[in-house]
């Protein structure tokens, strides 16, 4: 068994090894995120809109402008006059309250928009090692099956096989070929976007594809979810601004209204806003507590959706680390045998090429499969990752 596992581990230690198409320094995971995250310009407008919040907290109190004005009230001389208005004063302490949970929103804002790139860096870079894995495999399988072809031709000169059999060879070379030059393609294209999200001139060999385990946290700590929370917190506030705003308002003024002589002591007004349309008043506070109430049951109804797939997802993860365990402990083993083996065979004449065949193609679709379950369980992982803000 030790002999088995040691083969296993040779296998794919040396898939792993020859995955990354350009020699280098490794490229890693931790680095790819830190250079797109630097880079991508949705962060820039985050961090501007941060501070487009925080300099708005500076207006938020709202005072509005004195007036200042020239009046000739006795139609004898004109005097200067000013007036201030000034709400009730929790109406500015309230707009302050409200100002500052703005711009925890867009701290927030800012962290959602971190945690959706990151899924998508970490799922990009997962497939570019997918893609480095399959042009790997793409590889063995394209040299193999050329010197099949090869060996098919001498064979078929040499009156050892039929004309059909000698097809079949170079029929299934050229197919594994075009697959070879496809698995190219990809791994090129995925380079390039790789290289666009994190602005690198060169990207070299990556990390070896293997199970990658992310801390799993509570739901609260989704980004989302706290982002509709302060939206709640947002309504609340905006319920204290309103009723505050149907208390009564003031102003104060100077102006002489009477004869130049007029005492000093004459010449200041004040009056008080008086909030008499309760109406209205009333419906603009229940318009503001509906509002509420709806963000709140929106807070309420994300947790529970993020909670249901997180759920899911691990069960989901739980049954494809099972494969992957699986596929590492005896399928590739077998896949390498059943190569090793029907390569064996043939040299000693003892398998026609039809069975050779449909052995390297079954034993090579069993990498194929065991790749697959990898790149799926890496998918959830990341995925779970996302949910909880990791």
């Amino acid at each position: 068994m030790n002999l088995r596992n040691s083969k296993i581990t040779g296998l794919i230690g040396l898939s792993l090894l020859l995955a990354g198409k350009i020699s280098g320094q490794v490229l890693t995971l931790d680095q790819t995120l830190a250079a797109a995250l630097q880079n991508h310009p949705q962060m820039r407008a985050e961090a501007l809109q941060i501070q487009s919040k925080q300099a708005a907290e500076k207006s938020a109190r709202g005072l509005s402008n004195p007036e200042i004005n020239a009046e000739s009230p006795t139609g004898e001389f004109y005097t200067l006059g000013v007036l201030q208005s000034f709400e009730f004063p929790t109406v500015y302490k309230n707009r302050k309250k409200l100002a500052k949970a703005e711009t925890e929103l867009a701290n927030i804002g800012q962290k959602m928009t971190e945690n959706e790139l990151r899924l998508a860096v970490r799922n990009l870079y997962l497939d570019l090692q997918v893609a480095d894995y399959q042009l790997n495999l793409e590889r063995r399988r394209d040299s193999i099956f050329q010197k099949i072809s090869e060996s098919a031709a001498r064979q078929f000169a040499a009156g050892e096989i039929d004309f059909l059999q000698k097809t079949l060879a170079e029929n299934e070379a050229g197919m594994i070929r075009q697959g070879y030059l496809a698995a190219q393609k990809t791994a090129q294209n995925l380079r390039i976007q790789l290289k666009t999200w994190t602005k690198m001139e060169n990207i070299g060999s990556l990390e070896p594809l293997q199970v990658k385990t992310i801390p799993v946290g509570a739901s609260a700590e989704n980004p989302a979810l706290l982002y509709e929370k302060q939206l709640s917190t947002i309504s609340t506030r905006q319920i204290d601004l309103v009723k505050s705003s149907n208390l009564p308002n003031f102003s104060l003024g100077y102006l002489n209204q009477g004869i130049r002589q007029t005492q000093i002591d004459y010449r200041f007004r004040a009056s008080v806003g008086v909030p008499i349309w309760f109406g209205q008043n009333r419906a603009a506070r229940q318009s503001a507590e509906f509002a509420a109430m709806a963000a709140a049951n929106q807070a309420n109804a994300t947790a529970q959706n993020i909670e249901l797939e997180r759920s899911a997802l691990q069960n989901e993860a739980e049954i494809a680390r099972s494969q992957v365990n699986y596929f590492e402990r005896e399928a590739l083993f077998r896949s390498q045998s059943m190569i090793e083996s029907a390569m064996r065979l043939r040299a000693a004449g003892q398998l026609d090429y039809p069975t050779f065949l449909r052995t390297l193609d079954t034993a090579f679709s069993i990498e194929n499969e065991y790749l697959i379950t990898l790149k799926t369980l890496n998918n959830l992982q990341n995925r779970l990752g996302y949910l909880t803000g990791q």
